[in-house]
């Protein structure tokens, strides 16, 4: 599907995390996981501020008083792990919030100029890149462990049992985002062609709302919303290759911010505060469960079940995790979603992502 395509949304208001019934739980979250993030090497203390200009490495770190970076989060997630764990504090710039449903809106805003750092997968890059949008790649964590926050639910009663029967019937999934990249591996595996499928591109609240009401056959969906769904007994999920997508959690940025050397540093910093938020998180389990169940809306039940479905760790942009994309991407396009062959190295910021992972302590 061509990036033009998409369906780009505008930001969703904050609102109260209290939990009500599952369609006005549903307004309020947003897909992926929470990040729970191990980071190695130097504790992050003390001053997090780099000169990030081209000065020689004597230079001082720009004044970052008064300047304000927005920050494309989805539905609360970061700032509820960063207020969870105070690691704001002493900073001399400020955190502006906006908040979305998915990767491709957030890319949409950043092209905008209203979005200085936003959070995703993978996929929205490649399709951000297709579009000429100037965004860069510049920090990721990467999933381990055996878990996925992603799967293909069906209705309770439904004939389809296995990831071979999808052959012929509807599927709703977001164009654009990573459970679209989820649903090509899982086709794939079960050598069924795209084609063979019809696509409901829709958002994954609505993807939800669509299977629920049988108005679709399956849905490709992710953490906490699988959970929320089979708790609720209102879908299972079958068996399919879903694990075999790798989980990444970028952080993008627009080109324009990144040129903007107090903007940029500003940026840098900020990254280095989200680690040291995970990497809290990830040593207190139960502050994880809680803060996942405050960003969500959910029980502290379900809360546990989706944080054990994936952990995620820092890392440098390495070769491999280019590879990855470069592989994605190849596939988009055999399958015609995309028009042009991508070259994907150009979307990610390896001099500056080799900046904060020393920073951060990542090697």
């Amino acid at each position: 599907m061509p990036f033009t395509s998409l369906t780009r949304t505008n930001p969703v208001p904050s609102s109260s995390r209290r939990r009500g019934d599952l369609a006005s739980s549903r307004r309020r979250r947003m897909t992926g996981t929470v990040r729970v993030l191990s980071v190695t090497g130097a504790v992050l203390a003390g001053t997090l501020a780099v000169a990030w200009t081209s000065a020689s490495a004597a230079s001082s770190p720009p004044n970052l008083a008064g300047v304000t970076i927005t920050f494309g989060d989805q539905v609360d997630q970061y700032q509820t792990i960063v207020n969870a764990t105070d690691t704001l504090k002493g900073a001399a710039y400020t955190v502006s919030w906006s908040n979305f449903i998915g990767g491709p809106p957030i890319i949409a805003a950043e092209v905008g100029g209203s979005v200085d750092l936003g959070d995703m997968a993978e996929t929205p890059t490649i399709f951000a890149q297709a579009a000429g949008d100037q965004v860069k790649v510049i920090a990721t964590t990467e999933g381990v462990g055996k878990g996925s926050p992603y799967g293909v639910l069906v209705p309770p009663n439904s004939p389809i049992k296995t990831a071979a029967e999808l052959r012929g019937h509807t599927i709703a999934v977001q164009e654009g985002t990573v459970e679209q990249y989820v649903l090509v591996k899982v086709l794939a595996a079960a050598h069924i062609p795209y084609s063979a499928v019809t696509i409901v591109n829709l958002n994954i609240v609505a993807g939800e709302a669509a299977l629920e009401s049988g108005d679709v056959d399956a849905w490709v969906g992710s953490q906490p919303f699988i959970a929320l769904v089979t708790q609720a007994g209102k879908g299972v999920v079958i068996p399919t290759a879903a694990a075999s997508a790798k989980v990444f959690g970028y952080l993008t940025a627009p080109v324009s911010a990144l040129d903007n050397p107090k903007e940029a540093a500003a940026i840098s910093d900020f990254v280095l505060r989200l680690y040291k938020s995970e990497a809290i998180l990830r040593k207190d389990p139960a502050l994880a469960i809680a803060t996942y169940s405050k960003t969500y809306g959910v029980s502290e039940s379900v809360a546990a079940a989706a944080v054990k479905s994936t952990q995620e760790i820092g890392t440098p942009l390495t070769p491999a995790i280019i590879a990855y994309q470069q592989q994605e991407a190849n596939a988009f396009y055999s399958l015609h979603l995309l028009s042009a062959k991508l070259n994907v190295s150009s979307v990610f910021d390896l001099s500056l992502n080799k900046k904060i992972s020393q920073a951060a302590g990542l090697g």
